[in-house]
C-alpha cells in the first residue's frame, strides 16, 4: 500500500471524525428539541445495536486502508485477561470520583438536572438486560473503540499536538453527548471521557478502557435500580 493511499485514508478518517462531531453538536445542542431524553430503554438498546456494528466496520476498514489492524489499538484477545482486573479497579475509582464526589459538587453548582426523567428509565428491573447490553456493547466496547481510533488518527496526522487536541476535543464531545442528562452531566461526562482517554493512552490497550467503561456503567445501572426500581 502506497504512502499516498495511507495519507488519503488518514485524511478521510479525520474528515469523518470532524463531520460526526459537527453532527453531534447539532443533534445535542442546536437542533429543535436538542437534548431530549431517550423515550425508553428499548430505544437506547436499539440504537446501540445499530451504531455498534457500523462503527466497528468503519474503523476496521479505515484502519486497513491505512495499513493498520485493530490489534494495534490493543484489541487483541490475548490482552483481555490482564485488562479485566485492572479495568475493574479503575472503574471503582472512576465511579467514586464521577458519581459520588463530582456529581454532588456539580448538582450544587448546576441545579435543575433531569433526575426525575432519568428515574423513569430505571423503574422496571425486567429491562435490566437491555441496560447491561447497552453498557457493555455501547459504552464499553463501541465508545472506547471509537475513542481509541479518534486519538490515534489525530496523533498519526499531527503528532503529539494532535493527540493533545484529540483528547480535549473528544472529552468535550463525550460530555455534549450526555446533554440530555442536564448541564452538570455534561461536565461530569466530559471529565469521565478525559480519564478514559488517559487510561487507554497509559498502556495503549483499548481493552483497559473498555472494561473500565463497561464496569463503570454497570455500577451506575445497579445504583439507579437500587434507588428507583419498584
Amino acid at each position: 500500500m502506497s504512502a499516498t493511499m495511507k495519507r488519503n485514508a488518514l485524511w478521510f478518517s479525520i474528515a469523518i471524525i470532524l463531520g460526526y462531531w459537527i453532527y453531534s453538536i447539532w443533534k445535542n445542542l442546536l437542533r429543535p428539541g436538542a437534548g431530549e431524553m431517550p423515550d425508553s430503554v428499548r430505544t437506547i438498546a436499539f440504537v446501540v445495536s445499530i451504531k455498534a456494528p457500523i462503527a466497528v466496520a468503519a474503523i476496521y476498514f479505515l484502519l486497513r486502508a491505512n495499513g493498520e489492524r485493530l490489534a494495534e489499538l490493543g484489541l487483541s484477545p490475548r490482552l483481555l485477561p490482564s485488562s479485566l482486573l485492572r479495568g475493574f479497579l479503575y472503574a471503582l475509582g472512576l465511579f467514586a470520583v464521577g458519581n459520588v464526589l463530582l456529581a454532588s459538587l456539580l448538582s450544587a453548582l448546576a441545579p435543575g438536572g433531569r433526575s426525575d426523567m432519568l428515574r423513569g428509565l430505571f423503574t422496571d428491573p425486567r429491562e435490566a438486560p437491555l441496560w447491561i447490553f447497552a453498557a457493555i456493547v455501547g459504552g464499553g466496547f463501541s465508545e472506547e473503540l471509537i475513542r481509541a481510533f479518534v486519538l490515534t488518527r489525530f496523533e498519526r496526522l499531527l503528532g503529539r499536538p494532535g493527540l493533545v487536541f484529540a483528547v480535549l476535543a473528544d472529552s468535550v464531545m463525550f460530555g455534549i453527548g450526555h446533554s440530555y442528562q442536564g448541564p452538570g452531566a455534561i461536565a461530569n461526562a466530559g471529565l469521565t471521557g478525559l480519564l478514559l482517554a488517559l487510561i487507554f493512552l497509559r498502556r495503549r490497550r483499548v481493552y483497559d478502557a473498555m472494561v473500565t467503561h463497561a464496569v463503570f456503567d454497570l455500577l451506575g445501572i445497579a445504583r439507579a435500580y437500587a434507588l428507583y426500581a419498584h
